[in-house]
């Protein structure tokens, strides 16, 4: 059985360091297994140039001011999880809360074990940044077409958007993280640069770094 860190799921359901009551644990783990039995995670990526996406943010801009490159990638669980989510609402509003907790924290884990592939192999003197998302500072929802359309992750993994701009399947994450040359901008918290300090999700303290 996969392991998910109890504590990130605490933090997505808002218990800001709390654990985990036995109800909600016992859900863990029964959302988790059934997960695991019936859902096949996929991964895509390319290495590009940074100058198909500088531009459209000045905060992504500032995230990738030392790099040249990146990785754009995308990391989706796929139609099964949609309807694993729409039968735990139809069992318990309960259930589901915490079931979407669960999918957040396996997301955030598979992308974490993406990154560090990437950055094995990396040459001597190069270092990802932290991995930066649409809808991230003013980087705007509305560059996940384009996104996307780089990986052309329609036609690889089925990976789409509506008409108002949300990724399907719904739990999906698409990122961006730069290769620099600088150690310093090695970092895996995710909420190292977000400068939104009153996010109930927020893991961490923000350290800026010039």
């Amino acid at each position: 059985m996969m392991e998910l860190d109890c504590r990130e799921i605490s933090r997505y359901l808002g218990y800001r360091g709390a654990p985990l009551s036995p109800e909600v644990a016992a859900y863990a783990d029964t959302c988790t297994s059934e997960l695991e039995r019936t859902v096949v995670p996929r991964i895509i990526g390319r290495r590009l140039s940074l100058a198909h996406l500088i531009g459209e943010s000045r905060d992504l801009a500032h995230h990738l001011r030392h790099c040249r490159e990146g990785f754009l990638y995308a990391v989706t669980l796929g139609a099964e999880t949609d309807r694993l989510l729409r039968r735990w609402s139809a069992q318990s509003m309960a259930k589901a809360a915490v079931g979407q907790a669960v999918c957040a924290v396996w997301l955030d884990q598979l992308c974490a074990d993406h990154c560090r592939e990437l950055q094995k192999g990396l040459g001597t003197g190069e270092y990802l940044t932290p991995p930066f998302s649409p809808g991230y500072g003013d980087w705007d929802l509305s560059c996940q077409g384009q996104v996307l359309a780089l990986l052309e992750a329609p036609k690889r993994i089925g990976l789409t958007l509506t008409a108002a701009g949300m990724l399907v399947p719904e739990k999906s994450i698409t990122a961006v993280v730069g290769i620099s040359h600088r150690e310093e901008e090695l970092c895996g918290q995710k909420c190292m640069r977000c400068q939104k300090k009153a996010c109930p999700f927020r893991a961490g303290e923000v350290i800026s770094k010039d």
